[in-house]
This record gives C-alpha cells, structure tokens and sequence, in this order.
C-alpha cells in the first residue's frame, strides 16, 4: 500500500505542478516557448499515469483482501450468525471504500478543473489580473484539494487495513454446530399411497366429513 500511496501523491504534484505551468503559460501577452508547453504537456500525461497508477494499485490491494476474505467464508462451514454478520461487515465497507476513492479523485478534479476555469475565464484580460486570479485559485482551492486527497487516500489504506483484518478474524469464527441426526422414518413412509390415506384418517382427530 505504501509504494502505491506515495506514486500516487508523486503523481498528484507532477499533475498539479503541470497544470499551473500550463496556465502561466498560455496568457496571449506573455505566451510560453514550445518547449515549457511540451514539458506541461509532458508533466501532465505523466501525472495522469502516476495518479491512475497509484489508485489502481490501492484497489487491487483492497479487492485482494476483499476476495480472501469471501474465499474464507466458503471454504469451511461456519457459525451462521458469525458468518452473515461479516458478510454485512464487507457490504458496509465495500460501500465506504468507493465513497473514499470518489473523494479522493474529486479533490484532484476540484483543483486541475478549478484551475482551467480561472484560466478560461480571465485569459483575455489583463495579465497581472490573470496572475492574481491564478494565484487566489492556487491559495483557495490548493488546500481544500488536498484536504480532500489527504482524507480520501488515508481512507482508502484504512479500508484495505479492514479488510486483512476481517480475513484474519474469519479464520477464528466458531464453526457450524452439527446438525442434529434425522429420527426413524415413520411407518406409514414406506406405505403406498392409498395406505398412507387410510393411516391418516385413522390417526387423525379431525371430524369426518363423511
């Protein structure tokens, strides 16, 4: 988890880092040379990699936990309210998990498209309104982004943390108690059907309707 944690903040930085490059590069009165727009580009395709690279990874790891854990569940016969209790356990946290993972790329999202709107917006003005706007985005909208990135990815490890944990505990549940054995048939089982009738009536304390 941790090498995936790190590629996928090295990724978040080389992002957002090409990002602002970009748009201090692209104002019509100081337009930025070919090759500070390629090393943007460059930076951005990279940062893409790293950052989808990095979620992929925490996923994996968390599915993998998830799967041993169901795998646990069906080998051996196990206590049914244990076992329906960490089924619901895996539900709830599976539904968690993705909540984490929406919120960890909407951070990301808030602050590159936060950025590209500033940028569209105030790209035919004045270019020292231009670096304000760019600036104010960049002190506004750089820490709720992160805030939410930081919670999100830490959400994520802590949800793959449950999840091993679960597969270990599955591993201590009681076992299933043993069915009780099945009581002798009754007489009349092996009976033929008109039998079976005449043994009914004869037992039965209904009224006849007869």
């Amino acid at each position: 988890m941790n090498r995936f944690t790190v590629v996928f903040a090295a990724g978040t930085v080389m992002l957002c880092g090409s990002q602002l490059l970009l748009n201090l590069g692209l104002h019509p009165e100081h337009p930025a040379s070919l090759p500070v727009l390629g090393e943007g580009i460059l930076g951005m395709a990279l940062g893409t990699a790293l950052v989808v690279s990095g979620l992929l990874g925490l996923v994996e790891g968390y599915q993998q936990a998830v799967a041993r854990a169901r795998q646990l569940l069906a080998a051996a016969p196990l206590d049914p309210e244990a076992t329906a209790q960490t089924l619901s356990e895996l539900v709830a946290l599976q539904r968690d998990f993705w909540k984490s993972y929406r919120q960890s790329t909407l951070g990301l999202l808030l602050f590159l498209s936060g950025l590209l709107g500033l940028g569209a917006v105030f790209s035919q003005g004045d270019f020292l309104l231009y670096l304000a706007a760019i600036a104010a985005g960049f002190c506004t909208l750089g820490p709720a982004s992160a805030f939410l990135m930081f919670k999100g990815v830490r959400s994520l490890r802590r949800h793959t943390r449950t999840a091993q944990q679960t597969a270990s505990r599955i591993e201590t549940l009681p076992p299933a108690p043993p069915q009780a054995p099945l009581g002798p048939l009754p007489r009349w089982a092996v009976y033929s059907q008109e039998e079976r009738l005449r043994q009914f009536r004869r037992h039965s304390t209904l009224p006849s309707s007869a």
